[in-house]
Protein backbone atom coordinates (compact mmCIF):
# COMPACT_ATOMS: atom_id res chain seq x y z
CA UNK A 1 0.00 0.00 0.00
CA UNK A 2 1.38 3.40 -0.90
CA UNK A 3 2.32 5.81 1.90
CA UNK A 4 -0.27 8.41 0.91
CA UNK A 5 -3.03 5.80 1.18
CA UNK A 6 -2.18 4.82 4.76
CA UNK A 7 -1.70 8.35 6.12
CA UNK A 8 -5.43 8.87 6.96
CA UNK A 9 -5.58 5.55 8.79
CA UNK A 10 -2.38 6.29 10.74
CA UNK A 11 -3.54 9.75 11.73
CA UNK A 12 -6.98 8.51 12.76
CA UNK A 13 -5.51 5.73 14.91
CA UNK A 14 -3.05 8.02 16.70
CA UNK A 15 -5.56 10.79 17.24
CA UNK A 16 -8.19 8.42 18.66
CA UNK A 17 -5.66 6.62 20.89
CA UNK A 18 -4.29 9.84 22.33
CA UNK A 19 -7.66 11.67 22.47
CA UNK A 20 -6.24 14.64 20.55
CA UNK A 21 -8.88 16.81 18.81
CA UNK A 22 -8.04 17.08 15.13
CA UNK A 23 -8.12 20.87 14.72
CA UNK A 24 -5.82 23.10 12.77
CA UNK A 25 -3.82 25.64 14.73
CA UNK A 26 -1.78 28.75 14.17
CA UNK A 27 1.41 26.76 13.63
CA UNK A 28 -0.02 24.92 10.63
CA UNK A 29 1.97 24.92 7.43
CA UNK A 30 1.31 27.75 5.03
CA UNK A 31 0.81 27.20 1.35
CA UNK A 32 4.46 27.83 0.58
CA UNK A 33 5.54 25.13 3.03
CA UNK A 34 6.66 27.48 5.82
CA UNK A 35 5.36 27.42 9.35
CA UNK A 36 3.20 30.37 10.39
CA UNK A 37 4.33 31.97 13.64
CA UNK A 38 2.70 34.52 15.89
CA UNK A 39 4.25 37.85 16.87
CA UNK A 40 6.77 37.96 19.70
CA UNK A 41 4.47 39.96 21.93
CA UNK A 42 2.69 36.75 23.01
CA UNK A 43 -0.63 37.36 21.24
CA UNK A 44 -2.62 34.52 19.74
CA UNK A 45 -5.23 34.11 17.06
CA UNK A 46 -8.49 32.19 17.42
CA UNK A 47 -7.00 28.87 16.39
CA UNK A 48 -4.16 28.31 18.83
CA UNK A 49 -1.91 29.60 21.52
CA UNK A 50 1.53 31.03 21.89
CA UNK A 51 4.20 29.02 23.61
CA UNK A 52 7.49 30.24 25.00
CA UNK A 53 9.22 30.21 21.63
CA UNK A 54 6.72 32.38 19.79
CA UNK A 55 5.13 29.49 17.89
CA UNK A 56 1.59 28.32 18.39
CA UNK A 57 0.03 24.99 19.18
CA UNK A 58 -3.47 23.57 19.32
CA UNK A 59 -4.22 23.67 23.02
CA UNK A 60 -6.30 26.83 22.95
CA UNK A 61 -4.67 28.44 25.95
CA UNK A 62 -1.90 30.94 26.40
CA UNK A 63 1.37 29.78 27.91
CA UNK A 64 2.22 32.15 30.72
CA UNK A 65 5.93 31.77 30.10
CA UNK A 66 5.82 33.91 26.98
CA UNK A 67 9.14 35.08 25.60
CA UNK A 68 12.09 36.77 27.15
CA UNK A 69 13.26 40.05 25.68
CA UNK A 70 16.93 39.55 25.23
CA UNK A 71 19.52 38.78 22.62
CA UNK A 72 22.28 37.51 24.87
CA UNK A 73 24.75 35.17 23.26
CA UNK A 74 27.96 33.58 24.38
CA UNK A 75 30.94 33.33 22.10
CA UNK A 76 33.72 32.13 24.35
CA UNK A 77 34.66 28.82 25.89
CA UNK A 78 36.49 27.58 28.93
CA UNK A 79 37.55 24.25 30.31
CA UNK A 80 37.17 25.18 33.95
CA UNK A 81 34.05 25.93 35.97
CA UNK A 82 35.73 28.89 37.59
CA UNK A 83 36.76 30.76 34.46
CA UNK A 84 34.25 32.93 32.68
CA UNK A 85 34.71 32.69 28.91
CA UNK A 86 31.60 34.17 27.35
CA UNK A 87 30.85 37.65 26.11
CA UNK A 88 27.08 37.83 26.40
CA UNK A 89 25.25 40.75 24.90
CA UNK A 90 21.62 41.60 25.30
CA UNK A 91 18.94 44.06 26.28
CA UNK A 92 18.75 43.99 30.04
CA UNK A 93 17.65 46.17 32.90
CA UNK A 94 18.32 46.16 36.62
CA UNK A 95 21.42 46.36 38.73
CA UNK A 96 24.29 43.97 39.23
CA UNK A 97 23.85 41.37 41.93
CA UNK A 98 25.89 40.72 45.01
CA UNK A 99 26.13 37.67 47.24
CA UNK A 100 23.05 38.50 49.30
CA UNK A 101 20.29 39.73 47.00
CA UNK A 102 19.31 39.52 43.36
CA UNK A 103 17.75 42.52 41.63
CA UNK A 104 18.71 41.58 38.07
CA UNK A 105 15.76 40.97 35.77
CA UNK A 106 15.27 40.26 32.11
CA UNK A 107 14.40 43.29 30.04
CA UNK A 108 10.80 44.31 30.36
CA UNK A 109 10.10 42.21 33.47
CA UNK A 110 10.35 44.98 36.06
CA UNK A 111 12.00 45.01 39.47
CA UNK A 112 11.57 42.07 41.84
CA UNK A 113 11.13 42.09 45.57
CA UNK A 114 13.95 40.07 47.07
CA UNK A 115 13.57 37.75 50.02
CA UNK A 116 16.05 35.80 52.12
CA UNK A 117 18.47 33.24 50.68
CA UNK A 118 18.90 35.31 47.52
CA UNK A 119 15.47 34.18 46.28
CA UNK A 120 13.19 36.45 44.24
CA UNK A 121 9.58 36.47 45.43
CA UNK A 122 7.16 34.67 43.10
CA UNK A 123 3.93 32.72 43.55
CA UNK A 124 5.09 29.76 41.39
CA UNK A 125 7.48 28.19 43.87
CA UNK A 126 7.44 24.78 42.17
CA UNK A 127 9.75 26.14 39.46
CA UNK A 128 13.08 27.65 40.48
CA UNK A 129 15.96 29.09 38.44
CA UNK A 130 19.48 29.36 39.82
CA UNK A 131 22.03 31.73 38.29
CA UNK A 132 25.79 31.85 38.88
CA UNK A 133 26.73 35.09 40.58
CA UNK A 134 29.66 35.73 38.20
CA UNK A 135 27.46 36.00 35.10
CA UNK A 136 26.83 39.41 33.61
CA UNK A 137 23.33 40.85 33.43
CA UNK A 138 23.18 40.07 29.71
CA UNK A 139 24.25 36.47 30.31
CA UNK A 140 21.57 36.04 32.97
CA UNK A 141 19.02 37.34 30.48
CA UNK A 142 20.31 34.79 27.97
CA UNK A 143 19.76 31.98 30.46
CA UNK A 144 16.13 32.94 31.07
CA UNK A 145 15.67 32.96 27.30
CA UNK A 146 17.34 29.55 26.98
CA UNK A 147 15.14 28.09 29.72
CA UNK A 148 12.09 29.48 27.91
CA UNK A 149 10.75 31.41 30.88
CA UNK A 150 10.33 35.00 32.02
CA UNK A 151 12.04 36.05 35.22
CA UNK A 152 8.79 37.09 36.88
CA UNK A 153 7.22 33.65 36.39
CA UNK A 154 9.74 31.72 38.50
CA UNK A 155 11.63 32.05 41.75
CA UNK A 156 15.31 32.84 41.22
CA UNK A 157 18.29 32.04 43.44
CA UNK A 158 21.78 33.48 42.97
CA UNK A 159 24.39 30.79 43.67
CA UNK A 160 27.62 32.15 45.11
CA UNK A 161 31.14 30.79 45.04
CA UNK A 162 30.89 30.31 48.80
CA UNK A 163 27.92 27.99 48.19
CA UNK A 164 30.04 25.81 45.90
CA UNK A 165 33.04 25.76 48.22
CA UNK A 166 30.80 24.65 51.12
CA UNK A 167 30.03 21.33 49.43
CA UNK A 168 33.00 20.80 47.13
CA UNK A 169 36.01 21.74 49.26
CA UNK A 170 37.94 18.60 50.12
CA UNK A 171 36.11 16.63 47.42
CA UNK A 172 36.94 18.43 44.17
CA UNK A 173 40.27 19.93 43.16
CA UNK A 174 40.86 23.66 43.33
CA UNK A 175 40.82 23.73 39.53
CA UNK A 176 37.43 21.99 39.42
CA UNK A 177 35.98 24.38 42.00
CA UNK A 178 37.48 27.41 40.27
CA UNK A 179 37.15 30.96 41.49
CA UNK A 180 33.87 32.04 39.86
CA UNK A 181 30.39 30.58 39.86
CA UNK A 182 28.71 30.58 36.45
CA UNK A 183 26.66 27.38 36.11
CA UNK A 184 22.87 27.78 36.10
CA UNK A 185 19.92 25.47 36.62
CA UNK A 186 16.15 25.32 36.25
CA UNK A 187 14.13 22.81 38.29
CA UNK A 188 10.51 21.74 38.28
CA UNK A 189 8.94 19.46 40.89
CA UNK A 190 7.01 16.42 39.62
CA UNK A 191 5.02 13.69 41.35
CA UNK A 192 6.35 10.65 39.47
CA UNK A 193 8.71 9.53 36.72
CA UNK A 194 11.95 9.82 38.64
CA UNK A 195 14.56 12.47 37.86
CA UNK A 196 14.97 13.71 34.27
CA UNK A 197 17.89 15.96 33.35
CA UNK A 198 19.21 17.94 30.41
CA UNK A 199 22.56 19.74 30.31
CA UNK A 200 23.90 22.38 27.95
CA UNK A 201 27.52 23.56 27.68
CA UNK A 202 28.70 21.36 30.57
CA UNK A 203 31.76 19.47 29.34
CA UNK A 204 32.77 17.46 32.42
CA UNK A 205 29.52 16.30 34.01
CA UNK A 206 26.62 14.81 32.05
CA UNK A 207 22.87 14.61 32.49
CA UNK A 208 23.23 10.97 33.57
CA UNK A 209 25.79 11.84 36.25
CA UNK A 210 23.61 14.64 37.62
CA UNK A 211 20.46 12.49 37.70
CA UNK A 212 22.26 9.73 39.57
CA UNK A 213 23.87 12.13 42.05
CA UNK A 214 20.50 13.75 42.78
CA UNK A 215 19.10 10.37 43.87
CA UNK A 216 22.02 10.16 46.31
CA UNK A 217 21.08 13.62 47.62
CA UNK A 218 17.66 12.21 48.48
CA UNK A 219 15.70 13.79 45.61
CA UNK A 220 13.05 11.58 44.02
CA UNK A 221 10.98 13.27 41.27
CA UNK A 222 11.80 16.40 39.28
CA UNK A 223 12.78 17.77 35.87
CA UNK A 224 16.12 19.59 35.72
CA UNK A 225 18.00 21.69 33.18
CA UNK A 226 21.62 22.56 34.02
CA UNK A 227 23.39 24.95 31.66
CA UNK A 228 25.76 27.86 31.10
CA UNK A 229 26.01 30.53 28.36
CA UNK A 230 29.45 29.10 27.48
CA UNK A 231 31.26 25.80 28.03
CA UNK A 232 32.35 25.00 31.58
CA UNK A 233 33.04 21.84 33.55
CA UNK A 234 29.67 21.97 35.32
CA UNK A 235 30.92 20.59 38.64
CA UNK A 236 29.22 23.50 40.42
CA UNK A 237 25.82 22.88 38.81
CA UNK A 238 24.86 20.28 41.42
CA UNK A 239 25.09 22.85 44.22
CA UNK A 240 22.57 25.11 42.51
CA UNK A 241 20.20 22.24 41.71
CA UNK A 242 20.11 21.08 45.34
CA UNK A 243 19.46 24.64 46.53
CA UNK A 244 16.69 24.99 43.94
CA UNK A 245 15.07 21.73 45.03
CA UNK A 246 15.08 22.78 48.67
CA UNK A 247 13.50 26.11 47.74
CA UNK A 248 10.84 24.53 45.51
CA UNK A 249 9.93 21.73 47.94
CA UNK A 250 10.28 23.74 51.12
CA UNK A 251 12.23 20.86 52.64
CA UNK A 252 15.90 20.75 53.56
CA UNK A 253 17.91 17.84 52.18
CA UNK A 254 20.10 15.87 54.56
CA UNK A 255 23.54 17.49 54.69
CA UNK A 256 25.31 14.12 54.69
CA UNK A 257 23.43 13.01 51.58
CA UNK A 258 24.30 16.28 49.83
CA UNK A 259 27.96 15.75 50.58
CA UNK A 260 27.73 12.18 49.26
CA UNK A 261 26.02 13.43 46.08
CA UNK A 262 28.80 15.94 45.49
CA UNK A 263 31.41 13.26 46.05
CA UNK A 264 29.60 10.94 43.63
CA UNK A 265 29.47 13.42 40.74
CA UNK A 266 33.16 14.31 41.09
CA UNK A 267 34.14 10.64 41.38
CA UNK A 268 32.00 9.56 38.41
CA UNK A 269 33.45 12.35 36.29
CA UNK A 270 36.98 11.25 37.10
CA UNK A 271 36.11 7.60 36.40
CA UNK A 272 34.66 8.62 33.03
CA UNK A 273 38.05 9.94 31.97
CA UNK A 274 39.64 6.62 32.94
CA UNK A 275 37.17 3.88 31.91
CA UNK A 276 34.58 5.68 29.79
CA UNK A 277 31.46 7.69 30.55
CA UNK A 278 28.93 4.89 30.05
CA UNK A 279 30.94 2.35 32.06
CA UNK A 280 31.62 4.76 34.92
CA UNK A 281 27.95 5.72 35.28
CA UNK A 282 26.83 2.09 35.10
CA UNK A 283 29.35 0.85 37.68
CA UNK A 284 28.46 3.54 40.22
CA UNK A 285 24.69 3.18 39.69
CA UNK A 286 24.60 -0.60 39.84
CA UNK A 287 26.90 -0.76 42.85
CA UNK A 288 24.74 1.84 44.59
CA UNK A 289 21.49 -0.06 44.04
CA UNK A 290 23.04 -3.41 45.04
CA UNK A 291 24.45 -2.27 48.36
CA UNK A 292 21.20 -0.49 49.24
CA UNK A 293 19.08 -3.45 48.17
CA UNK A 294 21.15 -5.97 50.13
CA UNK A 295 21.89 -3.66 53.04
CA UNK A 296 25.65 -4.02 52.65
CA UNK A 297 27.79 -1.93 55.02
CA UNK A 298 31.02 -3.93 55.37
CA UNK A 299 33.90 -2.66 53.21
CA UNK A 300 34.88 -6.16 52.08
CA UNK A 301 31.32 -7.03 51.02
CA UNK A 302 30.92 -3.73 49.21
CA UNK A 303 34.30 -4.23 47.53
CA UNK A 304 33.29 -7.66 46.27
CA UNK A 305 30.11 -6.19 44.79
CA UNK A 306 32.07 -3.40 43.08
CA UNK A 307 34.56 -5.90 41.64
CA UNK A 308 31.78 -8.06 40.20
CA UNK A 309 29.93 -5.12 38.63
CA UNK A 310 33.11 -3.61 37.19
CA UNK A 311 34.02 -6.98 35.64
CA UNK A 312 30.54 -7.26 34.11
CA UNK A 313 31.20 -3.97 32.30
CA UNK A 314 34.75 -4.84 31.31
CA UNK A 315 36.11 -2.05 33.52
CA UNK A 316 39.46 -2.32 35.25
CA UNK A 317 39.70 -0.18 38.37
CA UNK A 318 42.87 0.97 40.06
CA UNK A 319 43.20 0.38 43.80
CA UNK A 320 42.59 4.09 44.40
CA UNK A 321 39.46 4.17 42.23
CA UNK A 322 38.10 1.06 43.92
CA UNK A 323 38.76 2.53 47.36
CA UNK A 324 36.97 5.77 46.46
CA UNK A 325 33.88 3.89 45.26
CA UNK A 326 33.80 1.74 48.40
CA UNK A 327 34.17 4.83 50.62
CA UNK A 328 31.28 6.58 48.83
CA UNK A 329 29.02 3.53 49.10
CA UNK A 330 29.80 3.11 52.80
CA UNK A 331 28.66 6.69 53.38
CA UNK A 332 25.44 6.03 51.47
CA UNK A 333 24.79 2.84 53.44
CA UNK A 334 24.32 4.96 56.58
CA UNK A 335 21.17 6.61 55.23
CA UNK A 336 17.65 5.52 54.41
CA UNK A 337 16.71 5.68 50.72
CA UNK A 338 13.61 4.81 48.72
CA UNK A 339 15.18 2.19 46.47
CA UNK A 340 12.18 2.08 44.12
CA UNK A 341 12.56 5.82 43.47
CA UNK A 342 16.28 5.45 42.78
CA UNK A 343 15.55 2.54 40.45
CA UNK A 344 12.99 4.63 38.56
CA UNK A 345 15.65 7.20 37.70
CA UNK A 346 18.31 4.58 36.91
CA UNK A 347 15.87 2.79 34.60
CA UNK A 348 15.49 6.06 32.68
CA UNK A 349 19.26 6.27 32.29
CA UNK A 350 19.55 2.65 31.20
CA UNK A 351 16.47 2.82 28.94
CA UNK A 352 15.23 -0.39 30.58
CA UNK A 353 11.75 -0.31 29.11
CA UNK A 354 9.83 -2.83 27.04
CA UNK A 355 10.12 -2.54 23.27
CA UNK A 356 6.38 -2.05 22.68
CA UNK A 357 6.06 0.50 25.48
CA UNK A 358 9.10 2.41 24.24
CA UNK A 359 7.81 2.42 20.66
CA UNK A 360 4.39 3.69 21.74
CA UNK A 361 5.92 6.37 23.97
CA UNK A 362 7.98 7.57 21.00
CA UNK A 363 4.92 7.77 18.75
CA UNK A 364 2.85 9.50 21.41
CA UNK A 365 5.65 11.98 22.14
CA UNK A 366 6.02 12.72 18.45
CA UNK A 367 2.37 13.56 17.89
CA UNK A 368 1.24 15.11 21.18
CA UNK A 369 4.52 16.18 22.78
CA UNK A 370 6.31 14.75 25.80
CA UNK A 371 5.49 15.01 29.46
CA UNK A 372 8.98 16.20 30.31
CA UNK A 373 7.95 19.69 31.35
CA UNK A 374 10.61 22.38 31.39
CA UNK A 375 13.08 20.20 29.48
CA UNK A 376 10.76 20.59 26.50
CA UNK A 377 10.93 24.39 26.68
CA UNK A 378 14.68 24.84 26.25
CA UNK A 379 15.97 26.60 23.13
CA UNK A 380 19.46 25.39 22.23
CA UNK A 381 19.80 27.98 19.47
CA UNK A 382 20.00 30.72 22.11
CA UNK A 383 23.39 29.35 23.21
CA UNK A 384 24.87 29.30 19.70
CA UNK A 385 25.64 26.73 17.04
CA UNK A 386 28.39 25.01 19.05
CA UNK A 387 26.29 24.28 22.14
CA UNK A 388 27.01 20.88 23.72
CA UNK A 389 24.01 19.06 25.20
CA UNK A 390 23.22 15.77 26.95
CA UNK A 391 19.80 14.53 28.06
CA UNK A 392 18.27 11.56 29.83
CA UNK A 393 15.13 11.86 27.68
CA UNK A 394 14.31 11.97 23.97
CA UNK A 395 13.70 15.58 22.99
CA UNK A 396 12.50 15.02 19.42
CA UNK A 397 9.32 16.74 18.30
CA UNK A 398 8.70 18.64 21.54
CA UNK A 399 8.07 22.15 20.33
CA UNK A 400 6.36 21.77 16.97
CA UNK A 401 2.60 21.77 16.64
CA UNK A 402 0.74 18.58 15.69
CA UNK A 403 0.35 19.40 11.99
CA UNK A 404 4.02 20.33 11.73
CA UNK A 405 5.05 17.02 13.29
CA UNK A 406 2.85 15.14 10.82
CA UNK A 407 4.36 17.07 7.90
CA UNK A 408 7.88 16.38 9.15
CA UNK A 409 7.17 12.68 9.63
CA UNK A 410 6.17 12.09 6.04
CA UNK A 411 8.61 14.56 4.51
CA UNK A 412 11.54 12.89 6.26
CA UNK A 413 12.50 15.96 8.32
Amino acid sequence: MKMKNIIPFLLAAVLVATSVPFTANASAVAGDGTEVQSAQDGTTDSTGTTDSTGTTDSTGTTDSAGTTDGTGTADGSTTSEGTEGGNGTGDTTGTATDSTTDTTTAAGTGDKETISDNTMNDPDTSRVVTLGEALSDAQKTTMYEYFGVKAENVSTIIVTHADEVKYMEGIATAEQIGTNTVSCAYIELTTSGGIKVKTANLNFVTSQMIASALTTAGIENCNVVAACPFQVSGTGALTGIMKAYESASGEALDEGKKQAATEEIVLTGALSDAIGEEEATAVVNEAKTEILDKGLTDADEIGAAVDKIAANHGATLTDDQRSQIISLLQKMSQYDYDLSSIQSTIDNLSEQVGGLTKAWDSVKSFFVGSGNGIISDTDDSVLGSDVVTTSTVDESGFKDGLLTRIKNLFSGN
